[in-house]
């Protein structure tokens, strides 16, 4: 049956702040960081970007809406109704709102794994770890974990290849469960309005 993802799980899936499994870390060769360096060069030619998301956690409850992104360190995710959930990065703070609680939580940016996309240049290779690259003809996965905390969790970022472009991200909690977010209609370097990426409490009193 279809449902509405809980705000609980709209929240883990977008900060991973849930331990979960350490990925075992391979050997990475010539050719991984090849594609490592590729997916760079891509994030870097991402200045703004506009997608329609869907969410779907391991029990089948789905969430939709909209993202925007800008560079450096701004994101919102717009959920449809009847989910009643906000999610905005202003540079600082990862926002999450919850409109029909009326309560707002705030985590540092850097603290959390959608940072990997925000910063200007993209760096895989410094704060974050690449455990695992994955490709075949069409498609490429990252694993990636925090370098200083590689058990607070982990991101999969999938590509679709020829051309380049983020397609989806997967998370994985401590018992396996997969939530993932794809992305569609992908609209990259558009003008978007500086207010997309702001937050006050005010607005939502």
């Amino acid at each position: 049956m279809r449902y509405m993802l809980k705000p609980a799980q709209i929240l883990f899936t977008l900060l991973i702040v849930t331990i979960s499994a350490s990925p075992a870390i391979a050997e990475l060769n010539a050719q991984d960081q090849a594609e490592i360096d590729r997916v760079e060069a891509y994030l870097d030619t991402i200045k703004t970007m506009k997608a329609d998301f869907l969410q779907i956690d391991s029990a089948g409850g789905i969430a939709e809406g909209k993202v925007y992104m800008r560079k450096p360190g701004r994101m919102r995710f717009e959920y449809k109704p009847p989910a009643q959930i906000l999610v905005v990065a202003d540079g600082l703070w990862l926002v999450f709102h919850d409109k029909e609680l009326k309560e707002t939580t705030r985590l540092p940016l850097s603290a959390t794994p959608v940072n990997v996309l925000l910063k200007e240049n993209a760096d895989l290779s410094d704060d974050v770890t690449v455990t695992k690259v994955e490709n075949d003809a069409s498609t490429i996965r990252l694993t990636i974990v925090d370098t200083d905390n590689p058990d607070e969790g982990n991101i999969v970022l999938i590509f679709s290849d020829n051309p380049l472009q983020l397609r989806q991200w997967l998370v994985t909690d401590a018992q396996g469960q997969v939530t993932s977010i794809s992305l569609g209609k992908v609209e990259k370097n558009i003008k978007l309005k500086p207010e997309l990426f702001t937050f006050f409490d005010s607005q939502y009193e």
